[in-house]
């Protein structure tokens, strides 16, 4: 990578803080069958009360917004500060961190699920592998972890997604399920999906993660 991850991370979050408001006009209303469907699973999961992790909450809608709604006490962090200002905003029972990801220093075992819907792969390549074992040990037992990832391999680089700069990375589908793989041990079971998702006129492929903790 030509770019250093301390770059990327700057870009990342000073494009979002740019965007903020454009990129929720855009990503509200169209709340992805997939993300919408895990959700109401972790809700068939967990008790009323239980406390979820989502990391990239962005504006709050509709992800966070519907963990609330099943009563979740929801912790949401994100890279850009005025996404953050938006959540907050607009989903004020949530509570709220700013900051990258990886630096996050929380209790191990303190969440019921933690979850990372189309933010994972802002992450640098190499960032990808660690950061899911950082997910793993703020699990408790018997947690469940949802997330997705890019199905493709590579680095994406768009100079001018909806007004900003933006990176991306994939490992391709068996990168991911190699990381996946290297934490078999942590897991009584393990969802992999790959799924095509209608982006504006576009087909896109995630690959989607559901597992849990084993006890």
């Amino acid at each position: 990578m030509s770019t250093s991850a301390a770059e990327v991370k700057t870009i990342v979050e000073q494009g979002y803080d740019a965007i903020a408001p454009a990129y929720h006009k855009w990503a509200s209303p169209r709340p992805t069958q997939k993300r919408a469907e895990y959700i109401r699973r972790l809700g068939q999961s967990l008790s009323k009360g239980s406390k979820v992790l989502e990391l990239g909450c962005g504006a709050g809608i509709p992800a966070t917004q519907q963990l609330v709604d099943q009563g979740f006490d929801v912790l949401g962090v994100d890279i850009s500060s005025a996404q953050i200002a938006l959540a907050k905003e607009h989903v004020p029972a949530a509570k709220y961190m700013q900051g990258d990801m990886m630096g996050l220093e929380l209790a191990q075992g303190s969440f019921d699920a933690v979850m990372a819907f189309y933010s994972l792969f802002h992450l640098p390549r190499e960032e990808h592998g660690p950061m899911l074992g950082k997910m793993i040990g703020w699990l408790k037992p018997g947690g469940w972890l949802l997330f997705n990832l890019r199905s493709d391999d590579g680095e994406f680089v768009r100079d001018d997604w909806m007004g900003a700069k933006m990176f991306s990375f994939g490992l391709g589908i068996e990168g991911n399920r190699k990381i996946l793989e290297s934490y078999r041990d942590e897991f009584t079971d393990v969802e992999d999906l790959i799924d095509v998702e209608i982006v504006g006129r576009f087909e896109e492929k995630f690959h989607w993660v559901w597992a849990k903790k084993r006890v």
